[in-house]
């Protein structure tokens, strides 16, 4: 997960991230409370009470394989598919203007280019249907409205 994410921030001269135990466990709780309930919809963590946002997030969610039997498999997902679609939001993220385009996102993209950011924790969830759950936490945090990211 790290070197995905570094990958994405080397052609900016960016300082490597570094992994944290702390913001993996952090990610790991998150995704544990929304596989138990919040029927593993994604949703980011709260402003305020047990379970704060006290760093920058990035969700990823991915549906199970469904074989026209019926049958449910977990979708081969890894860590490079995770940081690789998040990062593709480059293509909607105008640097000159800091911003997105009309109708479309690209903050997974700003907080992976952080330049203040220098460690990433993360943690995927399978949940009761195979789909996927995954969470990565950054600190320190970024997507200051205003601020560009590097």
């Amino acid at each position: 997960m790290v070197y995905e994410h570094n990958l994405v921030r080397k052609p900016f001269n960016l300082k490597a991230l570094k992994w944290s135990s702390k913001l993996a466990d952090y990610a790991l709780t998150w995704a544990n409370y929304l596989a138990k309930n919040n029927n593993c919809k994604m949703k980011h963590r709260p402003r305020s009470g047990k379970y704060k946002q006290k760093y920058g997030e990035n969700l990823y969610w991915a549906s199970a394989v469904m074989w026209s039997n019926g049958k449910r498999e977990i979708a081969k997902k890894n860590s490079g598919h995770v940081v690789r679609s998040w990062a593709s939001e480059v293509s909607d993220y105008n640097y000159r203007d800091n911003s997105c385009k009309r109708g479309k996102m690209c903050g997974h993209y700003t907080q992976i280019v952080w330049s203040t950011t220098t460690e990433v924790g993360c943690a995927m969830v399978v949940c009761g249907d195979k789909s996927q759950l995954w969470v990565c936490n950054y600190n320190p945090p970024g997507n200051y409205r205003g601020v560009k990211p590097y």
